[in-house]
């Protein structure tokens, strides 16, 4: 079985004006931990300069999870 990879995409609010600007990591299934109790997405990158950081996002920041 071949590994799946995910985009995920969170949501976040940055400076005065309130514009929302989007941050975007791609991870493996086999590294998405669910933390239902805490409402939290927990996940290594794969890639990028966070690669292997781990990861925290509350389900209410999260925009997009897209299988790639």
């Amino acid at each position: 079985m071949t590994e799946r990879k995910y985009m995920i995409e969170s949501r976040r609010y940055v400076d005065c004006d309130g514009k929302t600007t989007f941050d975007r990591w791609i991870t493996s299934s086999n590294i998405i931990e669910i933390k239902h109790s805490e409402q939290y997405l927990v996940f290594f990158p794969l890639e990028g300069e966070n690669a292997g950081k781990k990861h925290y996002i509350p389900f209410s920041n999260i925009h997009i999870v897209r299988e790639i």
